[in-house]
């Protein structure tokens, strides 16, 4: 749904998709498989690119309150 009502219009760009994807399978994976692996390298990818999504959120939200 956020490839189809964000990203698909251009409110996010792809990447900020594929991240969003990304960590939800990892999430998913902790929850519901037997062993979930995270390492340091594995965190400090996914951090910045996180952060970024978070941002844009933000200013997707602010423009939609205006």
């Amino acid at each position: 749904m956020l490839g189809l009502h964000f990203v698909s219009p251009g409110l996010l760009e792809k990447e900020h998709g594929k991240t969003f994807s990304r960590l939800f399978e990892i999430r998913h994976s902790g929850d519901y498989d037997d062993f979930a692996y995270c390492d340091k390298e594995m965190v400090a990818e996914f951090t910045p690119k996180a952060e970024a999504f978070i941002s844009k959120i933000k200013e997707i939200l602010k423009e939609g309150q205006n």
